[in-house]
């Protein structure tokens, strides 16, 4: 069972609640913490998964939040919010959508051919349900996303930022349906790389979520830090433990029991990596604009009162679904003019399958 609405547009975000001072040793942990997120622990993926099986392979992948990779103001806003002296107004990621609706990336030359077309099978899958578009970095670019296959696992840079150049997304290597290689992993990162945190940070999930603190590693509860009401934009999309984006059950477990449960009936679904849902499209099209996406109705009146969201699903004509959604063709004034977002295909030069 689905409940209420929640989704984390990257246009600002700020700890829930009023700030809280906390001690100098609080502060500096939480700052070791994420500096550790930050960088390479020389563990791989593989590894993690050992220590913690029943977790995704993005939620091990050692970043913040498991497979997030914060850049240097990211970091120092966090550390403000943590110790309690960050304003409340003060937006942690403002104007993170890609200009005119389009990623510019590069795929390393790292990949087989496989592998390759299963990334790009994830774009065009992000093509046909969104208004987002993919393009090919050219030699005009200073802003792109550089795809790598590091083997310590599957994780990206949060949003656009202008001033950055390379963003980052890296899809540990592995065989297609496999590890970060699972098509809804995938496309979890490019969400990561569009403007999305998780849905579990959301001011309000305490609503549709017990979190086990005493179950989780140390320092796994920075983790589980809500983002506040008046800088998260939940675009009117009810909030779904199906979504792509939802912790399971087992992120951070010290033990192997549950570091968060849902309060309804999930239908063992939270957390799943198998699809991506109708309201994940949604979001994203709410975020960016899209034609028609906030024409799409969710059913505000069964949000409200917390009633099961699946059933507001299956009230939902088949034609009022987002993946119906009319696509826009966007260009890129800054490149030249025949430097047209594209319509992604799954078939690209790579290595040869190894």
């Amino acid at each position: 069972m689905w409940s209420a609405i929640v989704v984390l547009s990257l246009v600002g975000c700020a700890v829930a609640g009023p700030p809280v001072t906390r001690s100098r040793k609080d502060i500096e942990a939480f700052r070791a913490y994420l500096e550790r997120s930050r960088t390479d622990d020389g563990l791989r993926l593989e590894s993690r998964m050992l220590l913690n099986p029943k977790a995704s392979a993005w939620e091990n992948s050692g970043k913040f939040q498991g497979d997030i990779l914060l850049t240097d103001k990211q970091a120092e806003v966090l550390i403000q919010q943590y110790a309690g002296v960050g304003a409340r107004n003060a937006f942690m990621w403002p104007n993170t959508k890609w200009p005119r609706n389009t990623v510019v990336y590069e795929i390393n030359n790292e990949f087989t051919q496989a592998q390759v077309q299963a990334i790009r099978a994830s774009m065009a899958e992000i093509e046909e349900h969104t208004c987002i578009r993919f393009r090919r970095k050219t030699r005009f670019d200073r802003n792109y996303v550089l795809v790598t296959g590091r083997p310590d696992g599957c994780y990206a840079t949060a949003g656009y930022h202008e001033t950055m150049g390379m963003h980052t997304m890296n899809i540990g290597k592995a065989n297609p349906g496999e590890g970060c290689f699972i098509n809804a992993i995938i496309i979890h990162e490019w969400l990561h790389i569009i403007g999305f945190l998780h849905l579990h940070s959301t001011h309000d999930r305490d609503d549709y979520v017990h979190i086990l603190w005493e179950n989780m590693v140390e320092g796994g509860d920075y983790n589980y830090e809500k983002f506040d009401t008046d800088m998260v934009n939940n675009m009117e999309v009810p909030y779904e433990y199906a979504s792509t984006m939802h912790y399971d059950r087992y992120g951070f477990t010290a033990n192997g029991r549950p570091t968060m449960l849902p309060i309804y009936n999930d239908d063992g679904l939270m957390g799943q990596v198998d699809y991506v849902t109708a309201w994940d499209w949604l979001r994203v099209n709410r975020h960016y604009n899209c034609p028609w996406a906030w024409e799409t109705p969710v059913y505000a009146d069964e949000i409200s009162q917390g009633r099961a969201n699946h059933a507001a699903l299956e009230k939902m004509p088949q034609g009022d679904v987002v993946e119906d959604l009319p696509q826009e063709k966007v260009l890129v004034a800054d490149t030249p003019q025949d430097l047209e977002a594209e319509k992604v295909s799954v078939v690209e030069e790579a290595p040869k399958d190894q």
